[in-house]
This record gives structure tokens, C-alpha cells and sequence, in this order.
């Protein structure tokens, strides 16, 4: 069991003094032996619960390094290189003309500006914000289909006791006839 000062111990984990020093005060993480500070006690502790409550220890963990990313974009960059100087070499890889790399580009972007022009219009839809109504539609539904059985439970099992099938059958087509004209006036209120 090794111990230090809180000097040696700010340099170990790499903070300043006074959070060392504030830690103490506050009773977190640091353990105290003999006026010194138990390393492995203290490590273990901000191990346990500081590094894993730290939104900064965490995030720190998800980046990397940035001399890390520029080395691994450099070698997926040489990699790509290699594989299209090798196609290129074998004649795989039809190189276009200048004039035709130009005829494909105008081509997509006269596309992109067609099909921003049909947004624009209505012809095209937002996908995303129909795809967000229709769950909403999905979820009302469902909300007021599970509202049925409280709000005419009651009505239902007595009805249930004392009329035919008949007259339950009529009644319960009545009550799905009634929460199927409730989405219809939302609906044309909504349009409205």
C-alpha cells in the first residue's frame, strides 16, 4: 500500500491541487491514511466513481486522439489509392473525358434542381413528416380503441345480462360506428 501528498497525488491523476484538496474536504474519492493519501485505496475509488460519472472522462473516452484519426485516415486514404491505381493499371477503370464527367454532373444536378422544384410544389412529399403523421394517426387510434372498453364496460356486461345477441351485437357495432365517426370529424376538422 503506497501513499503520497496531495501534490504528488495531483500530479498522479493528473488534476490541480485544490481539487485534490476539495475532494478531501468533501469526503469524495480520496482515502486518507496517516495524513497521506492511499494511492490504490483513492485510485480504485475514482475509478469506480468519478470516471464513470464524468461526462468528460466519458466523452474524452469516445474521441480519438487526433494524431490516432489523422493516422487512420491516412492509411484508409492509401489503402483507396492503392486499390484505384491498381484498377486503373489492369484497365479495369474506364476513365470518362472531361466533357463527359461534365455532361454527368450538370445531369444530376438538373436532377437535384427537378426534384427540389417538385418538393417545392407539393408533387413530392416529405417522407419523414408523413411518416411522423401517420404514427401520430397509428397513436390516436389506438388511444381511443383501448378508451372503449372503460367508457362502455359497464354498459355492455349489463346489457350483456339482460338483451339477445342480437341487441349486444347492435349495440357494440354502435359504440365502434361512434369512435369511427369521431376519427372521421377530426380528420375533415383537421383538413378544415
Amino acid at each position: 500500500m503506497s501513499t503520497m501528498n496531495i501534490s504528488e497525488y495531483a500530479k498522479h491523476t493528473g488534476v490541480n491541487r485544490k481539487t485534490i484538496s476539495r475532494w478531501i474536504k468533501s469526503g469524495k474519492y480520496i482515502v486518507m491514511l496517516n495524513g497521506e493519501i492511499d494511492v490504490e485505496s483513492s485510485d480504485e475509488n475514482l475509478k469506480q466513481y468519478r470516471d464513470s460519472h464524468d461526462l468528460r472522462i466519458q466523452n474524452a473516452k469516445k474521441k480519438p486522439a487526433p494524431h490516432q484519426a489523422t493516422v487512420i485516415d491516412t492509411h484508409d486514404f492509401q489503402q483507396r489509392a492503392e486499390s484505384l491505381y491498381a484498377s486503373l493499371v489492369s484497365n479495369d477503370e474506364q476513365i470518362r473525358s472531361l466533357e463527359a464527367s461534365r455532361a454527368i454532373k450538370e445531369h444530376y444536378l438538373a436532377e437535384l434542381v427537378k426534384l427540389e422544384h417538385r418538393i417545392k410544389s407539393g408533387e413530392v412529399l416529405p417522407w419523414f413528416d408523413m411518416i411522423n403523421q401517420v404514427g401520430k394517426e397509428y397513436a390516436r387510434i389506438r388511444t381511443r380503441l383501448i378508451a372503449i372498453a372503460p367508457e362502455h364496460g359497464p354498459r355492455l356486461r349489463a346489457l350483456a345480462n339482460t338483451a339477445n345477441d342480437t341487441q349486444f351485437v347492435a349495440t357494440l357495432q354502435e359504440i365502434i360506428y361512434e369512435a369511427m365517426e369521431e376519427f372521421s370529424l377530426d380528420d375533415c376538422e383537421q383538413a378544415g
